[in-house]
């Protein structure tokens, strides 16, 4: 009897979880802010979208896929924002993107149901990086869940 106890007792101990030695080290030195959000099914219509924003001291990101029936909507709203005459298409994916001194100050590409915006903080002005914190939030807007379907 003691021997089966004994048994018992090792397996628990051998089944808690063990902590190894780690070391600790954080060397970032920028802030970010995420938002993610996914909407699921309602009333049996299948709806989804995941909107990501990323704001972080250098860099301001949006990543957003939708649903397909949006695509023309989200492609109009950028035609309008970004203009016809600095779009370049080629396939499915429309892209958008301005340099300043020989570096990027952003880009914007979209392909079918998928949107990818990138801002150079560095580069931009305070007025332009508002402005796509402003895309952003219209973006979510047209890209949330309508009861057309």
């Amino acid at each position: 009897m003691k021997t089966v106890v004994l048994l018992i007792a090792s397996f628990i101990i051998g089944l808690l979880p063990t902590k190894a030695q780690s070391t600790n080290s954080s060397s970032s030195s920028s802030t970010a802010e995420v938002t993610v959000k996914i909407d699921s099914d309602r009333d049996q219509k299948k709806y989804y979208r995941s909107f990501a924003v990323l704001d972080m001291d250098n860099d301001y990101r949006i990543k957003v896929r939708f649903m397909k029936h949006m695509s023309s909507d989200v492609k109009a709203f950028l035609v309008d924002q970004f203009g016809k005459e600095n779009m370049i298409v080629k396939d499915d994916t429309y892209f958008w993107s301005k340099e300043l001194d020989e570096e990027e100050m952003y880009e914007v590409r979209l392909k079918g149901n998928k949107l990818r915006i990138n801002l150079n903080k560095d580069l931009a002005s305070d007025k332009l990086i508002k402005r796509f914190i402003e895309i952003g939030k219209e973006l979510k807007s047209i890209t949330s869940n309508s009861e057309e379907n």
